[in-house]
């Protein structure tokens, strides 16, 4: 049960659980490790402070090398994006995470199978990253004050998400044992998406959106020794 619960004692206020976003992919050290590090800058920079306090954002790989660090290249990127990542460690999923999660992000449409298979209650709580970026950019911005407001956004990209439909533009490319020109695919399918599932769920406002966008244009430049400059904020 994800809402708040009443106290026991009348009068007594309801208690907010805390929001808990989930990022997934398989080895839990390159897609999913970038996209939950920025994701935990985003909520201290964009939401207030107090919410933010309630939001968790963890990772984890359906077959995750447990306890390995994230790749050099993607921590490359995530501080070249305003993250850090250098105390990150990959962590296999469980069930309960799935179970646990108030949203379900992951990087393929394989992974979204596998998670409803084990944990067929997430189905309305999980979405590829693609596709949560693609269905967000049809919805309009929320009030966000309130650990309800966040599971509000998730409930609306469940209902629109029909309407954004396209299976063939959900994955995004597993960079692990290739070259650069991986990672540079990988940032550009997964960095826009990922900014625009911002724009709604965490409230990055719409400037930061395009900068990040404008970056995973120029991908390359992700990667240079100076690329610390391209965060937006």
């Amino acid at each position: 049960m994800r809402s708040a619960e009443a106290g026991g004692n009348p009068g007594e206020r309801a208690v907010e659980q805390d929001f808990k976003v989930l990022v997934a992919c398989t080895g839990n050290i390159h897609r999913s490790a970038l996209a939950a590090t920025l994701c935990q800058e985003w909520v201290h920079w964009y939401l207030p402070a107090d919410l933010a306090e309630r939001v968790q954002i963890s990772s984890a790989g359906f077959g995750a090398p447990v306890g390995a660090r994230m790749g050099t290249r993607a921590q490359k990127i995530a501080v070249a994006l305003g993250g850090d990542g250098s105390t990150h460690r990959a962590t296999q999923i469980t069930d309960r995470m799935l179970e646990d999660a108030d949203v379900v992000l992951v990087a393929t449409r394989r992974h979204l199978e596998s998670a409803i298979g084990r944990v067929p209650s997430a189905l309305r709580r999980s979405f590829t990253v693609r596709e949560s970026g693609r269905v967000a950019g049809t919805l309009r911005r929320r009030s966000l004050q309130s650990t309800e407001d966040l599971r509000t956004v998730v409930a609306d990209l469940a209902r629109a998400r029909s309407a954004a439909a396209d299976p063939d533009a959900d994955d995004i490319i597993d960079p692990q044992g290739q070259g650069a020109e991986a990672y540079l695919q990988m940032i550009r399918e997964e960095i826009p998406p990922l900014a625009q599932l911002a724009h709604v769920l965490f409230g990055m406002p719409r400037p930061d959106v395009e900068a990040y966008a404008a970056a995973a244009a120029q991908p390359a430049l992700l990667l240079t020794d100076d690329s610390r400059t391209i965060a937006p904020r």
